[in-house]
Order: C-alpha cells, then sequence, then structure tokens
C-alpha cells in the first residue's frame, strides 16, 4: 500500500473514532428517561391476576460528585421541558391537560376536613395489555379547618383509566397521599371520580420506575439525599445547574450557588419575602428552585425534591477537633437559614455564593476525624459574613437591662470581640462543591413554636387577646390580626367572632428577641421524654388535656439525640419577652414554655426547683409553647 493511500486510512479510521466516541459522550450525557413497567395486577379490564412484567432496571450507587463537576461551575446542560408528546415504553406523555376538579367536606365543624381533587391528563398507553387507557394525575388537596402549624397537605395521585373505570396506582402516587384516594387499607373514596363520570376499580400493582419515590439518592460515597416533596412545574435554568447523573432517573439539578438567602437569619416574614402575607407560609413562598435543594423532573411535568445534610455531626464531641480547643458544652450550630418554626426553614441548607467567600479568604479551624475535612474560618475577622451576622445579633438583643444582675451572661450583648471568640460561624465544602455555613446558635434569635392558648372563663365570654408589639409572628390560627376576638365558653370551646369558626385554642409563633439561656434544668434519655413531660407539666399546672396536646405535639419529636437537656423558662422572662394583654383581665394566668438542647452525652446541671402549680380560680388561661434555638 503507498504511503498516500495508508494516511488516508488512518484518517478515516481517527474520524470514525472520533464520531463513535463523540456518539456515546452525547447518548452518556443526554441519556434518555429509563422507563420499563412492572405489573402483577391484571390489565385493567380483566380483574384476574397475571404475571406481565418486563424488566424493571434496579437503582444503584451512581455517580460521585466532585469539586470538578458541573456542581463546582461547569456549564451544564439545560434540563429538559416536556412541550410536545414523549413516547417512552408503553406510554406517550403529552403536556399536562386538566380535565376535572372536584371537592368534599368531611368531619363536624370543629374537625372539619376540606379535601379537593383536580384531575390531569399527562399520558395514554400506546401500547402493551393497557392500550388506549389514560395515564391521570391528581393533585389532591387536604386542608384542616381548625388546625395548629401546617394547616393542609398536598399529594399527587396517579391512576389509569379505562372507559368508565379508574383504576389507583399506589406504587407511583404519593407515599404520603390519604389512604382513601389510592386504596390503601381500604376502598376509594368514589366520590372523587363522580365529577369524571367514573367509578373507582381495585388498585393495581402497577410501577414506572421514573414516576416512583426513592426515598434516598446516591450520588457518591459521602453523597445520600433523602426525599423531602414533590411538586409540578418545569424546570428553569437559569437557577439551576445539573449536580450529578442517576443511571435510572436521569440528571438530577441543584440550584446554583448563590442563588438562595444569604442572610445568617432573618427576624422578620417581609425580610425573607416582601410580599409575604404575615404566615409562615408567606415567608417560604420562594421563587421555586431557589432553596439549595436537589431536583429530577419527570415526564409527566412533575419533579421530586431532595435534601442533602452533612455527614458530620458536631453533638459527638470527638467528631471534630478544633485548633483553638473544644467547644463549651451545649454548643450548637446550625446549617439552614431561619425563619419560623417550620422544619422547612428557608433552604433546605445555607450556601454560601462564591461572591461572598473566595477560597484566598478561608482559614482552616477545625477538622473531621473521620473523613479529614477541613473546617473553615475567615482570615479577615472584618469579613462581611461576620460583621452582617454580629449585626443581626445586636438587633436580637433587647433594650432593657437585664431582670436580675445574677442571669446568665447570655442575657447581656457579647462584644464583638467576644463574639469572633465564640466561633459564631464556620464553612465546610459539601460534596458537591459547595461552602455550607455553619451558626453558633447562641447568637441566632429562638423561635418560639406553637405556643397554644386555652381560654376558660366562668361563663360565655367575650374575650380579647393581644401579643406584645415586639414579637414577630410567623404563623397563627385564626389569622392574626392586631389581636384576635372570640367568644368563649367555659369548657374552652371559642368561636372566632371574624370568620364564626368553632376554635379548641389560639395557636400562634413567632419570635421576639434572643433570650437568656437558663442553666439549671434536667438531662433526659430520649427514650425517658415522654413520661418526663408527662410527670413534669402537671407540676407546672397543666392539666390532664393540655399536657397530652403538649406531648402528642413535641414528644416524637425529642427523639434525634440520645439525650436532652430540658429546662423551662420563669414566668418573669415569659412575660417580659412575649407579654400578652388580655381583656377582660383573667383571674389566673398559667404560662409554660419550655426550653431544650440536644445532647450526645449526660452533662452535669443544677436542676430547677418548679415552683408549685397555680390554683386556677376565676378566668383562667393556659398557655404553652417550646423554644426552638
Amino acid at each position: 500500500m503507498s504511503q498516500g493511500r495508508l494516511f488516508l486510512v488512518v484518517v478515516l479510521l481517527l474520524l470514525v473514532a472520533v464520531f463513535v466516541a463523540g456518539g456515546v459522550w452525547h447518548f452518556a450525557l443526554h441519556k434518555p428517561w429509563p422507563l420499563s413497567f412492572s405489573r402483577k395486577a391484571s390489565a385493567a379490564t380483566s380483574g384476574t391476576s397475571t404475571n406481565t412484567s418486563s424488566t424493571t432496571p434496579t437503582p444503584s450507587p451512581t455517580v460521585a460528585a466532585s469539586a470538578s463537576s458541573p456542581a463546582a461551575g461547569a456549564v451544564a446542560p439545560v434540563p429538559p421541558a416536556l412541550s410536545g408528546p414523549l413516547t417512552l415504553g408503553d406510554i406517550q406523555f403529552v403536556p399536562r391537560e386538566k380535565v376535572a376538579e372536584t371537592g368534599m367536606t368531611d368531619g363536624a365543624e370543629i374537625d372539619q376536613t376540606n379535601t379537593s381533587y383536580t384531575f390531569y391528563r399527562v399520558g395514554r398507553f400506546v401500547e402493551g395489555p393497557e392500550k388506549g387507557a389514560e395515564l391521570l394525575e391528581a393533585s389532591v388537596q387536604r386542608y384542616l379547618e381548625v388546625c395548629k402549624g401546617d394547616c393542609g397537605s398536598s399529594h399527587i395521585v396517579r391512576y389509569i383509566r379505562k372507559g368508565n373505570a379508574i383504576f389507583p396506582l399506589p406504587k407511583i402516587s404519593d407515599p404520603q397521599s390519604p389512604d382513601e384516594s389510592v386504596g390503601r387499607n381500604g376502598s376509594v373514596d368514589a366520590r372523587a371520580f363522580q365529577t369524571l363520570g367514573a367509578t373507582p376499580g381495585h388498585p393495581l400493582d402497577f410501577s414506572v420506575p421514573i414516576l416512583g419515590y426513592p426515598k434516598t439518592l446516591t450520588a457518591g460515597p459521602r453523597a445520600t439525599l433523602d426525599f423531602a416533596e414533590e411538586g409540578i412545574g418545569t424546570p428553569n435554568p437559569s437557577v439551576l445547574q445539573m449536580a450529578f447523573h442517576d443511571p435510572v432517573y436521569g440528571d438530577v439539578w441543584m440550584t446554583k450557588p448563590g442563588i438562595g438567602p444569604q442572610k445568617a437569619f432573618y427576624e422578620d416574614c417581609k425580610d425573607v419575602n416582601p410580599a409575604s402575607t404575615g404566615s409562615e407560609e408567606g415567608c417560604l413562598d420562594l421563587p421555586p428552585y431557589t432553596d439549595n435543594s436537589f431536583y429530577f423532573f419527570r415526564p409527566d411535568g412533575t419533579f421530586l425534591i431532595y435534601m442533602y445534610q452533612p455527614d458530620f455531626h458536631l453533638e459527638d464531641p470527638q467528631a471534630v477537633t478544633w485548633r483553638n480547643g473544644p467547644l463549651p458544652a451545649g454548643t450548637s450550630y446550625v446549617d439552614r437559614t431561619r425563619v419560623g418554626c417550620s422544619d422547612d426553614n428557608v433552604n433546605a441548607i445555607s450556601v454560601v455564593s462564591p461572591s461572598v467567600v473566595s477560597e484566598a479568604d478561608l482559614v482552616p479551624i477545625g477538622k473531621v476525624n473521620v473523613t479529614g475535612d477541613l473546617l473553615y474560618g475567615l482570615k479577615n475577622k472584618n469579613h462581611p459574613l461576620y460583621k452582617e451576622f454580629y449585626a443581626d445579633y445586636d438587633s436580637s438583643l433587647p433594650s432593657w437591662p437585664p431582670l436580675e444582675n445574677d442571669q446568665p451572661a447570655t442575657t447581656r450583648e457579647a462584644s464583638y470581640e467576644d463574639f469572633l471568640r465564640a466561633r459564631p460561624l464556620f464553612l465546610w465544602r459539601d460534596p458537591f462543591g459547595r461552602l455550607i455555613r455553619f451558626l453558633n446558635a447562641q447568637f441566632v434569635i429562638p423561635q418560639t413554636c406553637e405556643p397554644i392558648l386555652y381560654l376558660y372563663p366562668e361563663q360565655e365570654e367575650k374575650v380579647e387577646v393581644k401579643l406584645g408589639e415586639d414579637i414577630a409572628i410567623t404563623n397563627s390560627y385564626p389569622a392574626y390580626h392586631d389581636g384576635w376576638l372570640v367568644s368563649a365558653q367555659p369548657d374552652g370551646e371559642m368561636m372566632d367572632l371574624g370568620s364564626g369558626r368553632r376554635l379548641p385554642y389560639l395557636f400562634w409563633e413567632g419570635h421576639s428577641y434572643i433570650l437568656p439561656r437558663e442553666t439549671r434544668g434536667f438531662v433526659v434519655k430520649s427514650s425517658e421524654v415522654q413520661a418526663f413531660l408527662e410527670e413534669t407539666l402537671p407540676q407546672l399546672g397543666l392539666n390532664a388535656k393540655e399536657t397530652s396536646d403538649f406531648c402528642r405535639a413535641w414528644c416524637s419529636k425529642l427523639n434525634g439525640s440520645p439525650y436532652y437537656f430540658i429546662t423551662f423558662l420563669d414566668r418573669s422572662v415569659v412575660d417580659r419577652y412575649y407579654p400578652l394583654r388580655i381583656g377582660p383581665t383573667p383571674d389566673t394566668t398559667i404560662r409554660v414554655f419550655m426550653d431544650f438542647t440536644p445532647l450526645s452525652r449526660p452533662i452535669d446541671v443544677q436542676p430547677l426547683s418548679l415552683a408549685p402549680p397555680v390554683q386556677r380560680r376565676g378566668f383562667t388561661v393556659v398557655e404553652w409553647g417550646v423554644l426552638v434555638r
């Protein structure tokens, strides 16, 4: 072969190799959604059991993300959005089309529950046993007429519609959806389908992997994401970038670093969201995909939200070695930006913008012992992160002097130098290359969560209740509009004179200032918290029903650490920081506010002496609440 012809052959072989490699790379980056079906129940028409199934891919540990991945700032592809029909497996997905909506009300007035269904057509079966059937999706909204805290819930439920029958699909419906919407543990609520002119069939054991609800996603040995919730919407590439590729569920996206909230904490809802209605839900009603969560988008117009939590725990004194010595006992840090008492807070985790902190700003101040990860402070002691946090802390202290000279030092304002010495914040890089901020809870406003107010007049009475003007209310029921005006009965039941709703209590959440920390109290094993509270709360004046309400709300929440330091605010502190004005003036007022700190091991504390419970006489008002720091 001549040298010229040999050269041409080599060039052609190289071009073929480049083309093949490019195609493989393009497929790896833009792999279509995996889709296959698993069916143990029959086709929708027969009602008999079959085993027609195709191979279902098994989720496996996935591609690890690193600082060099798209998560660290590389340009990533835009997330897909369904603009026309898309056929995957047996289903042709179509853009969401609303087909019907209906609503039901159940229960008596004080226990009333409102449920609504909005149905959408999202696909049709073009092949397989269900050929000709439709894939429907319902947004199921449930709202409790009388409630405290989170009054409503929203769930996605999926169905196959064939003829006049609708068959629920529990395996690809929200696991938290109402049982009667998908036939779990009982029959399906037929009322929901009347507006469609259909009747419910039996639930089908049918799955589509891309429409499932994996509890976790794994992006590497130290990057496990936990399922949070489901949403409806299309991706917004201006605030998202690719985090990693899952071999079953496709591309997983995350909020671009710097898009989420950057303040240390927020004192008021309107500081978070100027359009806030004054409720905690208003605080959290931020633009989609901006809370530093992870998302993957699905062909039926839904997406799943996942959260990442650091894999080290500061409660364990052996977890971290600090260069300036160990932290004082009881020191805790928070890694989310707070306002209100919701577990959602303002973000899933506090990601610092790269425009605020550069690599050159960092100085190591500690090390995670198991992994060797460095924990960072800031070289510049006047760095904006320090200055802003201190300014927020400073503005959160009351202007009045301490009630007593012997109150803890945390009652008094720390100087800027003492603030820095207390390690007010540190930074850590997570497996996705994001810089995560941890704040010393000593300098963050504690939230007063779930205060419940019971009114017991001697006879039916019109009562006005007002909270102090310095309290920033983040949530309330009924809605707090410069106070509540109710008609109260001796048994505690009341009616809101604004809305006419009947109520078992009044509810609010919020904060005023940074409160003093009580050093006296009790160290309780998590397994003994309920028994401790059931014994202690009556000593503080709560009756059996009030104690039961308290435990139902809080006992199950104090189980994340082996031990807890539990204490109760002195009545003088409660009245000073959370003033309460009631007309007519009560004859007896009982206010019980619990404060707690998670502990990894027992600590020595001075016991708190409990005063004898107040004897109830005449018009009695009872309030209980919990501080979350």
